[in-house]
């Protein structure tokens, strides 16, 4: 498993996010914790343009994160709607 690594902005966004929607907690660490164990098994897919190198994974139809992969750490980047993350 790699280790979790989210960057200070992210756990600023992290921490508005569960503000505004505190019945996704569970659910985003849940995929957060999916996603240190094996990306590909969350469904992430690869980013292009000026994300490029990065990965998204949804949380819910609506809610994305956006996160980089190292060869034993995971760096959460971003969290929010389609549009806030992109």
């Amino acid at each position: 498993m790699r280790r979790i690594e989210p960057t200070p902005r992210f756990n600023r966004l992290l921490a508005s996010f569960l503000d505004a929607h505190p019945n996704l907690e569970e659910k985003v660490f849940t995929v957060m914790k999916r996603l240190a164990q094996n990306p590909r098994d969350a469904k992430a897919h690869p980013l292009s343009g000026e994300m490029k190198g990065c990965y998204a994974a949804s949380i819910t139809l609506s809610y994305r994160i956006i996160f980089s992969l190292e060869t034993d750490a995971i760096w959460f980047i971003a969290i929010g709607s389609h549009d806030d993350v992109y």
